[in-house]
């Protein structure tokens, strides 16, 4: 499998997978879901807001260096310095209007995996500043990676503090939702 292929199908299994995230902690009261847990963002509904957090910031980077195609444009990066270097920030407090955000965001980002890149991007250098201001150029397929890889690793602390709340967000392994779709 090429990587532009391997990258259309995490899009797609993101998508799956924050769906059922956000539908198994609709279960729980706001004062739950905002209820700090020990978790390294506090709580799930801080945790949720880190993920959609960094998303933005890095589809904000992709934006800036040419990447964002039509289907991404500047609107969907953080606007303030202040925002994007406050990895604490909470971009919504209201559940509802969090979960429409990362809905949505996760439907543009599987349009854009699959109609704005392709092979030959990904190999490409992304050149761009981190919430420090430090310069850095990576190839897109690892900071691709990187991304993904950052909203599986924060999901699981959240399937954590669901379970610890008696809910159970079933199955979330990415080798069953690929062979759902067979």
């Amino acid at each position: 499998m090429s990587f532009y292929k391997n990258f259309i199908s995490l899009s797609e299994y993101n998508l799956w997978m924050n769906e059922n995230i956000y539908s198994s902690a609709e279960k729980l009261s706001d004062e739950i879901r905002k209820k700090d847990m020990g978790a390294f963002f506090g709580s799930i509904h801080g945790t949720l807001n880190h993920i959609l957090w960094a998303d933005k910031n890095w589809l904000g980077r992709f934006v800036d260096a040419g990447y964002g195609s039509a289907i991404l444009d500047r609107s969907i990066a953080l606007v303030e310095r202040t925002q994007s270097s406050n990895h604490h920030y909470e971009i919504h407090s209201d559940f509802s209007k969090l979960k429409s955000e990362r809905k949505n965001l996760d439907e543009k980002l599987v349009r854009w995996v699959k109609e704005g890149l392709s092979e030959e991007i990904i190999r490409k250098n992304l050149e761009y500043k981190n919430t420090k201001g430090v310069s850095f150029s990576d190839p897109i397929y690892e900071v691709l990676t990187h991304f993904f890889n950052h909203q599986t690793h924060h999901r699981g602390q959240i399937t954590t503090l669901l379970f610890q709340n008696g809910i159970d967000p079933g199955i979330t392994d990415y080798i069953f939702f690929t062979r759902s779709r067979h």
